[in-house]
């Protein structure tokens, strides 16, 4: 889901980048930003840099009453993902960089929210000290790019939902004396 939805997020963003900047092969994509060997990509790189659960909805239990009979039942799990917009370009086009930033701060400010798989998001600007600019980019390698911090807020993941996606997990196996409840 989340690759999904930084797919999606990055081709809008590529998509509105095109008209300013015209280039055949992309403006923005989703990327890592780690130490970095040859070339710059000259290209705005989506990262993903933290994921944290949204506490707005409060914390429910697992289990539900349900005509007189009580069952397991999850609430989705909301997430805010930290993004990172990088204008990841070499040194000789560094005033490129900050026009692909300049407009991607338009793009933010001009499309707060965004509707993938029928559900709307926003995505907005989070202020950051220097000091954590700093801590964030030396975690990443040292190499400093103009950026900007985004928060995605309310991605929901709920196992019931998935489908195609894998096995979905209901109890934890049973391990007792080295046998697994599979195996007894």
């Amino acid at each position: 889901m989340i690759k999904r939805i930084l797919t999606s997020y990055a081709a809008r963003l590529d998509e509105y980048l095109r008209r300013e900047f015209a280039r055949p092969e992309g403006v923005a994509e989703v990327g890592f930003l780690g130490s970095r060997t040859g070339e710059p990509p000259c290209k705005l790189i989506v990262s993903l840099i933290n994921i944290e659960r949204e506490a707005a909805g409060g914390y429910a239990s697992g289990m539900r009453r349900d005509s007189g009979e009580y069952i397991r039942s999850y609430p989705p799990l909301l997430l805010n993902l930290d993004l990172m917009l990088s204008a990841v370009y070499d040194d000789q086009r560094y005033a490129e960089s900050l026009a692909v930033l300049s407009s991607t701060l338009h793009f933010i400010q001009s499309a707060p929210t965004f509707e993938f798989e029928k559900k709307v998001y926003s995505v907005e600007m989070a202020g950051l000290s220097l000091q954590d600019v700093h801590n964030i980019w030396t975690t990443l390698g040292g190499q400093y790019y103009p950026s900007v911090m985004c928060k995605l807020r309310r991605l929901a993941i709920d196992a019931a939902e998935s489908s195609g996606s894998g096995r979905i997990v209901t109890d934890p196996p049973l391990v007792h004396s080295g046998i697994r409840k599979e195996e007894a």
